[in-house]
């Protein structure tokens, strides 16, 4: 039957609702937040509040992307998601190589090790870092997280293993892959290196692509394959005016790929209000969403953006006859 995993546990597609399809709602230190200390967010109450106001304006559900070993905090999406009602999808997966100290598990471990990793956080239950070392969560990823750089996915061997990896993982769950995708990076080499490993365009996202490339006509290539386009440059004036944003997606929509879009806010320490920020998680169903409906976007539109389409695209033939994983990854570190 079709489920879709949460850190909650699976739920039925149905049940899922108003739908933000990529966020970050904890990030603990690391080499992230010392590159950008804007990624920073570390303080339950702040975030757990953030989740609430975002149920006040009529959330439901969203996908925390942080990826393991690079600043999730398992207990904490577990506990916020039971304390604020918000389904909350985890990912496993990597981010961008840089996020990285020297000695972490993506430089030195082989892709094998590396997608018995992902698939074990997947159908076991995520890694999280505590007192006396890594261990395995109850709490199980709905998602494979992954990134390029702007030289794509065969710029240097440390990528091409990654994406190896969450093409296996992929292959073996059933879960959506994301991909962020930087400035100059190839989309459509992106699905095609994961649908030339057997996996179906409709279970790729590819991510930030409204803020990373303006050539719409590189967008509906993207959605003719099938895969999703997430976007997410909302609230974002730096990059893109809530009405350009509002003009792109229309463009899509009017050339018959409103089934593909995803939407989302791709939240910073900058943007959340609980942590002084001017935007805040209820800021795109709020504001932009209204600004999408005085451009003329229907309801039923909405409905499909905000409701059919993160359903659709997260949703997965889960047997009830699967055998949990044996222990088999105990010694990846």
């Amino acid at each position: 039957m079709n489920r879709i995993r949460t850190v909650l546990g699976d739920i039925a597609p149905e049940t899922l609702g108003f739908t933000h399809c990529h966020e970050h709602i904890f990030i603990e230190r690391g080499k992230s937040t010392e590159i950008n200390p804007a990624l920073l967010l570390d303080d339950y109450g702040k975030s757990l509040r953030e989740l609430k106001l975002f149920r006040e304006a009529g959330g439901n559900a969203l996908v925390d992307a942080q990826p393991v070993m690079a600043g999730r905090m398992v207990e904490w999406l577990l506990k916020a998601s039971q304390e604020s009602g918000i389904h909350i999808v985890a990912s496993t997966g990597f981010h961008k190589t840089c996020f990285y100290y020297d000695d972490g598990y993506i430089f030195h471990k082989t892709e094998q090790e590396i997608a018995e990793l992902y698939i074990s956080e997947i159908t076991q239950g995520m890694l999280s870092s505590r007192q006396g070392g890594m261990q395995r969560s109850d709490a199980r990823a709905g998602i494979i997280k992954t990134a390029v750089d702007s030289g794509g996915i065969f710029a240097d061997k440390i990528y091409e293993k990654l994406h190896s990896a969450a093409a296996a993982a992929q292959t073996e769950t059933g879960v959506p892959v994301m991909c962020h995708i930087e400035t100059g990076a190839d989309a459509e080499e992106v699905i095609r290196f994961y649908t030339d490993a057997g996996i179906p365009a409709q279970r790729i996202w590819i991510a930030h692509l409204d803020k990373t490339d303006d050539d719409i006509g590189r967008h509906r290539a993207v959605a003719a394959s099938g895969a999703y386009l997430e976007y997410d440059t909302i609230a974002r004036p730096k990059y893109r005016s809530d009405m350009n944003e509002c003009k792109f997606i229309m463009d899509m929509m009017a050339a018959g790929y409103e089934n593909q879009l995803l939407l989302g806010l791709d939240s910073t320490r900058g943007r959340l209000e609980s942590y002084g920020g001017k935007a805040g998680l209820r800021y795109l169903h709020d504001v932009f969403l209204p600004c999408l409906k005085s451009a003329g976007v229907t309801e039923s539109n909405i409905q499909r953006l905000m409701f059919e389409n993160p359903k659709e695209a997260l949703s997965k033939l889960i047997s009830t006859q699967m055998t949990q994983m044996k222990q088999m990854y105990a010694d990846f570190f």
